[in-house]
């Protein structure tokens, strides 16, 4: 879905076809804001599957673009890798962050607080490599003709040209008007939405 096809139906909304008001720059700084809106309330909305290098030791994070771990996979080239509560692992062995590094990671614990870290058991020698699932940051519309960087953007339709709609009529938020339609718009926003505690709780690692 092209950038164009949101902003076009936003600007019908905004009564502005002309862009006397707002110029499509603006409106297309409001659409990638509303990617990254979506992407955090929906972590699924933007997802990549990547072959991740381990640090040494237990205690990992993602890249740069990652926003969250979805899964661990496997090792690349190895064994399936599990998820675990790290309250299982504490109870079974103490002393497991100090472990002997091994030959494949086994087992991952993951922390809603902490979306972008995980750890691993056994602790990682640096190097070694996982499959994981991760969240990323979408990339940015630049033109009118960029695509929407999402996963399904058209599911996401509606909810963009709500978004692009708040930011610009919260622009004016001073006039009573505006500031109505704008506090309507995100409403729907979210509405369209799962809710990001109820998203969480459907792409967090989960044990299969």
């Amino acid at each position: 879905m092209k950038a164009s096809r949101v902003i076009t139906q936003a600007r019908v909304l905004l009564n502005d076809p002309d862009k006397v008001r707002w110029t499509d720059a603006e409106l297309l700084g409001w659409l990638n804001g509303g990617q990254l809106q979506i992407v955090a309330v929906r972590p699924d909305a933007k997802s990549s599957t990547v072959d991740h290098t381990l640090v040494a030791g237990v205690e990992q994070t993602l890249g740069a673009i990652g926003v969250r771990v979805l899964d661990v996979i496997r090792n690349v080239g190895g064994r399936a890798i599990t998820l675990v509560p790290r309250d299982q692992m504490n109870e079974f062995d103490p002393d497991w962050y100090s472990a002997r590094p091994g030959p494949a990671i086994k087992h991952y614990m993951f922390d809603d607080n902490a979306p972008k870290a995980f750890e691993v058991y056994p602790p990682a020698t640096a190097g070694m490599k996982v499959r994981l699932l991760q969240s990323v940051v979408p990339t940015d519309c630049t033109t009118l003709d960029s695509d929407v960087d999402l996963v399904s953007a058209e599911l996401f339709e509606s909810a963009l040209i709500d978004f692009v709609c708040y930011r610009a009529w919260a622009k004016d938020g001073d006039v009573a008007p505006d500031a109505e339609r704008a506090a309507n718009a995100i409403a729907t926003f979210m509405h369209a939405l799962t809710g990001k505690s109820e998203s969480d709780k459907a792409t967090r690692p989960a044990r299969k």
